[in-house]
């Protein structure tokens, strides 16, 4: 039932009730009920079919209304974050590629061989900086469907980590999506994703294990791999993705905690 048809029934059935009263009580009930008895139940008749009938269409029109209100909302967020890709596209992301072709030239110069390693770390920062920015830029533009369910969301990403470097994860999953909040499926799918493309990226592994436990004793979510790693104990200021995933722990007062133990990277996540 359309709008429209909504706002004419709740104008018409008022009317149509009182009219169809009268005709039967006219008709029909004047020698069993007296005027002022008739006059009494007309309000109340009308009192009776408004709440039986109405009450439900308001309902419908509250619904309707809803929709309309969280559509207006997610177009206006498309159009910001199109806005704000495009942004990031023509700026920063061009200025870095400017920047990774100069640094690229300067390569070619006699650099001391000191620098040389300087030099190449700068250039690989740019290159990961730019990297991010380009999938910052790719989620942006890709609308944000939070109604789906987050389960599908971490399989995604878990395959396509299994495609691409010829892996496979072995999974461990409980999870009850009810207890999560729209915001937190949001952020946790996303680092996921930010930490199984780095574990493809940068850590050269042959085995990965992933852990999702949500329910009402216990919520955690773990991620194990056996490559290269990194000390976590020591400060570093190229690693983006760490932080990324820690902002975005952050906002959802969760915690991450990194371990490195007998060979294995340990990515811990939990609520606070």
């Amino acid at each position: 039932m359309t709008y429209k048809q909504l706002k004419w029934l709740i104008l018409l059935i008022p009317t149509v009730t009182v009219g169809l009263w009268e005709y039967v009580r006219h008709e029909y009930l004047l020698p069993y009920i007296s005027m002022d008895v008739g006059n009494w139940l007309t309000p109340v008749i009308v009192l009776f079919v408004t709440f039986t009938l109405l009450t439900r269409f308001f309902t419908k029109m509250e619904l309707i209304q809803e929709q309309l209100r969280k559509e207006r909302v997610e177009k206006a967020a498309l159009k910001e974050r199109e806005r704000i890709a495009s942004g990031l596209h023509d700026g920063i992301a061009q200025s870095l590629f400017l920047l990774s072709v100069k640094v690229n030239r300067l390569k070619k110069l006699n650099v001391a061989e000191e620098d040389r390693a300087t030099l190449e770390e700068l250039n690989q920062n740019i290159s990961d900086i730019h990297q991010y920015i380009r999938t910052s830029i790719e989620n942006l533009r890709e609308p944000v469907q939070e109604d789906l369910p987050w389960l599908n969301a971490i399989y995604s990403h878990m395959e396509m980590l299994e495609n691409e470097a010829d892996l496979h994860i072995e999974k461990s999953i409980d999870v009850d999506e009810s207890l999560l909040s729209s915001e937190e499926k949001v952020e946790l799918a996303s680092c996921v994703g930010e930490a199984l493309v780095n574990i493809h990226k940068h850590a050269q592994a042959t085995k990965v294990m992933m852990e999702v436990k949500v329910t009402e004793e216990e919520c955690y979510l773990t991620i194990q791999d056996n490559g290269v790693g990194f000390d976590p104990e020591v400060p570093c200021e190229n690693h983006f993705g760490i932080k990324m995933m820690h902002e975005r722990c952050k906002k959802i007062n969760w915690t991450l905690e990194i371990q490195r133990i007998e060979g294995f990277t340990t990515l811990h996540f939990a609520p606070k």
